[in-house]
């Protein structure tokens, strides 16, 4: 995987993993953290071999759906981290009445939203009693009006602070004004 669309950068990394598939040094390819706009400059560059994931952070406070819609009709499966967040906002009401109503935490609400939206789902923990609950989250379905109602968590500040980070984070190479080589870069906020 490239863990990261580095502007400049991304476009060669890939194609040097291209190469080393094209010479059974490696099976896959797969990205983390490209926005549309990233996959878009990967794919015009000339790819040969589709990425089989894209890595992203993906849970019901930032659940980006012009982004996985797109990657959904490039065929490229989805990777979700940070889907319990950190632990953060396992308080938050709506999550602790779902969680409530089938007797199970926030953080298996979390899981389970992901596995019923078609991610895949990989926890993080070095407890291993966190890592148990949070495998647990195939034995038990959200209601349709639960999924809306975590669908609901993202809020525009939500997307909107991603956006700031996002930026922050690819536009390290470029000038004060925002620019790479006189070239504005740009996200497509969902």
């Amino acid at each position: 995987m490239i863990h990261w669309p580095v502007p400049g950068k991304h476009v060669d990394a890939y194609k040097t993993l291209e190469e080393l598939s094209n010479e059974g040094k490696i099976r896959g390819i797969g990205l983390s953290n490209y926005a549309v706009e990233d996959y878009v400059e990967l794919k015009d560059s000339g790819m040969k071999i589709k990425p089989f994931v894209n890595q992203i952070e993906i849970n019901p406070f930032l659940y980006r759906k012009n982004t996985i819609s797109f990657f959904e009709k490039e065929g490229i499966v989805l990777q979700s981290y940070r889907s319990l967040r950190n632990g953060k906002d396992l308080d938050n009401p709506v999550l602790v009445k779902i969680a409530e109503a089938h007797g199970r935490s926030s953080a298996q609400v979390l899981g389970r939203w992901c596995i019923q939206k078609g991610f895949v789902y990989m926890p993080k923990s070095v407890k291993k009693e966190r890592m148990q609950e949070n495998a647990m989250v195939f034995d038990f379905e959200l209601t349709e009006q639960e999924v809306i109602e975590l669908d609901s968590l993202t809020t525009p500040d939500s997307l909107h602070a991603f956006e700031d980070l996002y930026r922050k984070c690819v536009n390290r190479d470029t000038s004060k004004d925002g620019t790479m080589d006189g070239v504005k870069m740009s996200i497509t906020v969902d």
